[in-house]
C-alpha cells in the first residue's frame, strides 16, 4: 500500500507541473513557482527559433573573424519558393559584379535561344567578361538590355534592384549595379522555379576553380549540392579594395535554399575576401539541417 501511495503522489506532482505550464506554452514554472524537474523541463522547453540561433552564432563568427580576417561581412538566406529572408551581418549591399551574369544569361537565353549557349557557358562557368558583354549586347544594349534584365529580376521577386548600364550618366558597367544581399537571395530562391533556369543552374553547379569558394562545397558530405556564381571587383569607385560576393543555391534532402554572401576585407585583397567567404560558408554548413528550405 505504501508503494502505491508514493506512486500516486509522484504522478500527481508531475501532472500538476504539466498543467501549470500548459497555459503558457510550458514557459511557466511548476508548482508554487518551482521549476519543472529535469529532464522534463528540457523536453518541454520551447524550441529556439532558427533566426535567433543563427544570429547568436553569427555574432560569435564575427568576433572570431575580427582577429584573423578583419573587414565587413554579410549573409542573407531565403528558402526556395519563399520571400522570407534571414539577414545577418553589417554588410547589406554592394556592387553585383559578376553575380549579375546570372540574370543577364537567363534574359539572353530567353531572347536568343541556343545561339548564346556557348557565351552563356563561358560567362557562368568561367566568369568570362567578354562573353558576358556579348550576352548583354545580344539584348540590344543600353536601355533595352536594362529592361530585359530588370524583367528577369522582377520575375524572381527582386522588386527593388535598379540595373546600371552604359546608358547612365556617367556610364557604368552592368556589374556596378548595387544588389542588396536580401534581394539577391530572394532572386536566387525563385530562380529554380523560373522557366529556362535549368541550364543556368547546371552551369552554376560546375563552375571553374576561380569560383570554388564560399558555399561551393558546403554540405557535400551530407549529400548537399551547391550551385554558385561568384563576383568580385572594387568595392567603390574611390577605393581599389575588393568586394567579394557569391550567389548560391543549396539543395538538400529537405529542400533548397538560396544564400547571398559578401565580404569587404580590410586588406582590400581578393584572396582575403575569398577566405572570408570560405569561413562564412563553413559556418553556414554547421546549420545545414536547421536552415529553412523549400521547393518550387
Amino acid at each position: 500500500m505504501i508503494r502505491v501511495k508514493r506512486l500516486f503522489i509522484t504522478t500527481t506532482v508531475v501532472a500538476s507541473c504539466l498543467m501549470a505550464g500548459a497555459g503558457s506554452a510550458f514557459a511557466a514554472p511548476g508548482i508554487a513557482g518551482l521549476p519543472l524537474p529535469e529532464p522534463l523541463a528540457r523536453l518541454l522547453a520551447p524550441p529556439v527559433p532558427v533566426e535567433k540561433k543563427l544570429s547568436k552564432g553569427f555574432g560569435g563568427l564575427q568576433k572570431s573573424m575580427r582577429k584573423t580576417m578583419p573587414g565587413q561581412i554579410g549573409i542573407a538566406v531565403v528558402p526556395v519558393g519563399s520571400d522570407k529572408a534571414i539577414s545577418l551581418g553589417p554588410l547589406k549591399t554592394g556592387r553585383a559584379w559578376s553575380t549579375l551574369k546570372v540574370p543577364v544569361s537567363l534574359a539572353a537565353q530567353r531572347q536568343n535561344g541556343t545561339a548564346v549557349a556557348a557565351m552563356e557557358n563561358k560567362a557562368i562557368t568561367f566568369s568570362d567578361n567578354d562573353a558576358a558583354g556579348k550576352l548583354w549586347g545580344s539584348l540590344g544594349g543600353g536601355v533595352a538590355s536594362v529592361k530585359a534584365v530588370t524583367g528577369i529580376l522582377r520575375e524572381g521577386h527582386d522588386l527593388r534592384t535598379r540595373v546600371s548600364s552604359e546608358a547612365d550618366a556617367p556610364p557604368s558597367y552592368p556589374g556596378y549595379t548595387q544588389w542588396a544581399l536580401v534581394d539577391q537571395a530572394r532572386f536566387g530562391a525563385h530562380l529554380p522555379c523560373m522557366a529556362g533556369s535549368e541550364q543556368i543552374i547546371r552551369l552554376m553547379s560546375s563552375v571553374a576553380p576561380n569560383q570554388q569558394w564560399g558555399v561551393a562545397k558546403v554540405g557535400r558530405s551530407a549529400g548537399a549540392v551547391s550551385a554558385v556564381k561568384g563576383g568580385w571587383g572594387p568595392a567603390t569607385s574611390k577605393s581599389p579594395g575588393y568586394l567579394v560576393r557569391q550567389l548560391g543555391i543549396i539543395s538538400t534532402t529537405r529542400g533548397q535554399f538560396a544564400v547571398s554572401l559578401a565580404a569587404v576585407p580590410k586588406s582590400g585583397k581578393f584572396s582575403d575576401g575569398a577566405k572570408m567567404l570560405n569561413r562564412m560558408g563553413a559556418w553556414l554548413g554547421k546549420y545545414l539541417a536547421e536552415l529553412p528550405a523549400g521547393r518550387c
